[in-house]
């Protein structure tokens, strides 16, 4: 007869090995479809047009270190060259460039060494029991809040300084519990991580009150004041270093201030702002408990500011009725401290201290949303009165509902059109939204008029706004294809002649209309950067980037026929842009729809000379075969090829009166070595004196 061998028993060990690969598949299984999406929004800027990470070099290095964030789009407040050197690591190092799968690979890779870290914070924290820390983890793994972060390549610098901040809080807790030469190897380990931390990152910082926080809240069974103190001194060099490192790169240059239209805080009441913030702290709780509605963007005018309305009054009962039960929960530990944590990991960009550059972002909730997930679990696991298995069968469930929704919200980043559509429907009074929506519709070749519908959303909501807080960019834009529209609807007459139909000339009005409110937008911004700059004693300041604006606002004159105001427009953008070889295009046509065909070549002539744009010489050639070449020696062609002849009297005169009219430009600019070249150019050609 056969004794019955007893199966050997689960070690922990392999139990929680089991559970954290479980963990990682199941990440994993929830994010399968984000390798393909795309370069969408500012990923663009920062991984396909940054320059310094186009190679691993000492040079592109240098460049990162010494340069902020958006550099070289402008120095803003952000300094982050830990998070640039990932991107470098992509795109040169491995090699992925313009592909997104090996970032989304990176991305998902620092994920999961979180979920793994959050595992590990949560048994620390909720005891012996196996089951809850695993839900913890696997509630957190995918909630649907996390895409921002995850799916969204540019989220690196969330999954970074996550990862420093539960590795550093875990090395903090092991060095406490370590002696000798172990111990030290804890703190050196936070300090490292606390380095990678804060310049991937600036809210990193928050690790030194994680850590003053962990001890206060079990201060009667560790009273560790010692370790504390040697945490803290392994944290302030980091920081200290941080602090050094940015105001050496900000020092002397110009940041880039947040706009009114992406945070509406920066220009409210210091009372206003901050009930404002508490109001969208209570839609940060919604959204972790029910994240049906997600958004990429929340710009103006999504949110209204609080003026204590019945919403607002809500959203202030539901954030102090969370705050009354974890005063009734004190005795939790854990609830206290992670109600603690996640309030320290949103404060820094809670624009409670202070206004940041978004009034409400998903991304910010990536820390915050570990509390959320352990408060799921713990409230089922404390209904005493359900059975035993109800709990995780339920937990189970919402498990299974979060990583559903992540892996569709996954397919809302695929492109700019699919993430814009997602982002008008979750937050139709976002200006931007709409805005993102029109140039993604464009981009895709849709309908003019479905392109210029939801311009018009976008207009509608920012047209009460005064200038000065509003932006004139989405204003250029609009103007810019209802000039399109307007071109594609004029027509010939049986001679040939153009006509403009009566409404291809509404439309070259309206183009008009938005684009006068765009420069009276600019001109407002540029009087007070203008004060600003008299009063520190420098230059004057010139709306370079909106030179294309003015070049635009010229079309729109001359072709409802006002050549004098179109002319002015031109020269103004050609201050603005001299190096740009459409400006000059755009002032030749102005002169030959006005029958001073002389200037127009001379303004094409003038443009080929600074720009050297073979465009230019084309639009002379054709010129001068039109009938302006009389002698018929300006144009010669060679090697299939037309090249100008200066030898030609006409040809000549052109160059002479361009070179003059270029060393004009010059010496306006303040460029006098440019200027001088251009007259011993000049007098090369025997122009004279």
């Amino acid at each position: 007869m056969r004794t019955a061998t007893k199966k050997p028993a689960v070690t922990p060990r392999r139990r929680n090995l089991l559970a954290a690969a479980a963990l990682c598949v199941f990440t994993l299984a929830a994010y399968s479809n984000s390798f393909s999406t795309g370069f969408v929004l500012d990923n663009k800027a920062l991984l396909l047009d940054d320059q310094r990470i186009r190679a691993a070099s000492a040079d592109n290095v240098a460049l990162i270190l010494q340069h902020t964030y958006w550099w070289p789009y402008g120095e803003s407040a952000l300094y982050r060259p830990v998070t640039t050197l990932s991107y470098l690591f992509n795109y040169s190092v491995l090699g992925n460039g313009e592909h997104p799968e090996g970032y989304h690979w990176i991305n998902l890779l620092l994920h999961l060494g979180n979920v793994l870290l959050v595992f590990a914070l949560a048994r620390r924290l909720l005891g012996r029991e196996f089951w809850p820390p695993v839900f913890v983890a696997a509630l957190w793994a995918v909630h649907p809040v996390l895409t921002e972060s995850v799916t969204n390549m540019i989220g690196r610098a969330d999954l970074l300084v996550a990862m420093a901040i539960l590795s550093g809080l875990l090395f903090y807790l092991k060095s406490t519990e370590a002696s000798g030469r172990e111990r030290w190897m804890w703190f050196a380990g936070l300090m490292a991580v606390t380095f990678a931390g804060v310049f991937s990152k600036e809210s990193a910082v928050v690790i030194l009150g994680v850590i003053v926080l962990y001890e206060l809240v079990w201060w009667k069974e560790r009273r560790n004041i010692r370790g504390l103190l040697f945490g803290c001194v392994a944290i302030v060099p980091p920081l200290a270093v941080l602090w050094f490192g940015r105001s050496a790169v900000r020092a002397g240059t110009d940041l880039l201030s947040s706009p009114f239209v992406d945070n509406p805080l920066v220009a409210a009441d210091f009372w206003t702002a901050r009930l404002t913030a508490l109001k969208i702290l209570a839609k940060y709780l919604g959204l972790l408990v029910w994240p049906a509605q997600l958004s990429a963007d929340y710009s103006y005018s999504q949110i209204p500011l609080a003026r204590g309305s019945a919403g607002d009054w809500f959203a202030w009962l539901v954030l102090a009725g969370v705050i009354a039960a974890v005063t009734v929960l004190r005795r939790n530990r854990a609830i206290v401290f992670l109600a603690g944590f996640a309030a320290l990991a949103i404060l820094p960009t809670s624009n409670l201290l202070f206004p940041i550059g978004a009034m409400m972002a998903e991304r910010f909730l990536y820390l915050p949303a570990i509390a959320g997930a352990a408060c799921i679990v713990l409230a089922f696991y404390s209904l005493s009165f359900l059975p035993p298995k109800v709990a995780p069968a339920v937990l189970c469930g919402i498990a299974v509902l979060f990583a559903i929704r992540t892996w569709v919200r996954n397919s809302d980043w695929q492109d700019d059109l699919s993430l814009a559509r997602a982002t008008v429907q979750a937050a139709p009074g976002s200006y931007k939204a709409h805005a993102l929506l029109a140039t993604a519709l464009y981009d895709s070749h849709a309908n003019l008029d479905s392109v210029l519908a939801e311009l018009e959303k976008s207009l509608a909501l920012l047209d009460p706004l005064p200038d000065l807080k509003n932006s004139a960019t989405p204003y250029q834009q609009t103007g810019l294809y209802y000039l399109e529209k307007g071109d594609a609807l004029l027509t010939r007459d049986a001679d040939g002649r153009m006509v403009t139909p009566q409404e291809a000339r509404m439309a070259y009005e309206r183009a008009r209309q938005v684009l006068e409110r765009s420069d009276s937008i600019v001109q407002a911004y540029n009087r007070i950067e203008n004060e600003m700059a008299r009063a520190r004693g420098g230059p004057p300041i010139k709306p370079l980037r909106y030179a294309d604006m003015y070049r635009l606002l010229s079309e729109a004159e001359l072709r409802l026929g006002d050549a004098s105001r179109a002319l002015e427009h031109a020269n103004h953008a050609i201050e603005l842009s001299p190096f740009s070889a459409v400006m000059y295009l755009q002032l030749a046509d102005i002169f030959v729809h006005s029958g001073r065909t002389e200037d127009g070549a001379v303004a094409l002539m003038a443009g080929e000379i600074v720009t050297n744009d073979p465009g230019l010489k084309d639009h002379l050639v054709q010129l001068y075969r039109g009938g302006m070449d009389t002698q018929g020696c300006a144009a010669v062609e060679k090697n299939g090829q037309w090249m100008l002849n200066p030898s030609c009297e006409v040809v000549h005169r052109h160059l002479c009166e361009g070179s003059a009219a270029v060393e004009q430009v010059y010496t306006h600019m303040g460029r006098m070595d440019l200027a001088a070249n251009t007259k011993d150019l000049g007098q090369k050609l025997g122009c004279g004196p």
